[in-house]
């Protein structure tokens, strides 16, 4: 208990302190943008929550910190060290992710940028006030924490004058559709995924893929998607009229099944088990796996052998697939 209660007050302290829920440089969340330089201003605000571009620092972070206690032990006794440790030095500068990793986010995010413009979607992006969702806050059960960390998000989009916001994962879409307006007062954002708008474009006539069979892929429900959001055709529909077959898992669509990743830091045995149990029944349709949000590829992803793909849907649906 005393291990997951450093957890907790480690994330807590971290996202109070620097709004994100671990270590990581402050252009971590829209380096990215560098290159393609979205537009600042439009119809829509983009917002991604940071959790695509995050996912490579929480994994750098907890094998770095095993290093500096010289332990092999769970990444819960890590973060606990961390704790005391994040005081005395910038742990963004220890935590130093592997480039390949912060390519691939760095290439949904690029590919979802694409996927919006072939659209016609007019966007803008926040840049230096894009910020982190507070989701985990909720989930750790710090409600006090996480309305005043919503009200600081909520603030500064509409600081940008946003009124109607596009979200990109699914954890980030449920916090801001579902969990805002309890905790903010007048709260007044229409928040839409981006699957859901490139969704509707498409049957507007509006957006358009490259003709021809891309075979086949087996699809991955994430929880808040399939059981809290109910976005469950516009994934398949977008990559249906892509060009691939889509094969359903024996668990899917509502009755999905856990990728493991919501107890990793407290259990990563038993994260890495159900990972496991997960990939098996996706392999038994297709080798190559389609997944829709950053935490569920970061875990299935450590189960997946070399002799399969697994890739987010952003990937699929832009042609940016490596290879």
């Amino acid at each position: 208990m005393s291990s997951i209660r450093e957890i907790i007050s480690f994330v807590s302290e971290n996202t109070r302190r620097t709004n994100l829920p671990l270590p990581a440089p402050k252009d971590a969340l829209y380096k990215w943008a560098g290159d393609v330089r979205p537009p600042r201003r439009g119809d829509y605000m983009l917002y991604t929550g940071g959790l695509y571009q995050l996912i490579p620092y929480i994994n750098s972070l907890v094998s770095q910190l095993e290093v500096l206690t010289d332990r092999r032990k769970t990444g819960a006794l890590a973060l606990r060290f961390a704790k005391t440790f994040s005081k005395l030095i910038d742990l963004s500068k220890i935590a130093k992710p592997r480039k390949e990793d912060v390519a691939y986010a760095d290439s949904i995010l690029r590919g979802i940028i694409a996927l919006l413009n072939s659209a016609g979607v007019t966007y803008g992006y926040l840049y230096e006030d894009d910020m982190y969702s507070g989701i985990l806050l909720h989930d750790m059960g710090l409600e006090q924490d996480f309305s005043e960390h919503a009200r600081k998000v909520y603030d500064r989009l509409r600081g940008h004058n946003a009124s109607k916001v596009i979200t990109v994962d699914p954890h980030t879409t449920y916090a801001l559709k579902e969990l805002y307006p309890r905790y903010v007062d007048n709260y007044n954002l229409e928040v839409v995924n981006y699957l859901e708008l490139l969704y509707e474009r498409q049957q507007e006539g509006k957006l358009r893929f490259a003709s021809g069979d891309k075979g086949e892929v087996v699809i991955h429900d994430p929880c808040y998607y399939a059981r809290f959001l109910e976005i469950l055709d516009p994934p398949r529909k977008l990559l249906e009229a892509a060009g691939y077959h889509v094969l359903e898992p024996r668990r899917t669509r509502k009755m999905t099944y856990c990728c493991g990743g919501p107890i990793e830091s407290l259990s990563p045995k038993l994260a890495l088990k159900i990972s496991e149990t997960r990939v098996k029944e996706l392999l038994e349709k297709s080798p190559r796996i389609v997944t829709l949000c950053p935490i569920c590829y970061a875990n299935l992803s450590r189960s997946t052998p070399t002799n399969s793909t697994i890739r987010d849907i952003a990937l699929y649906l832009s042609g940016a697939l490596p290879g």
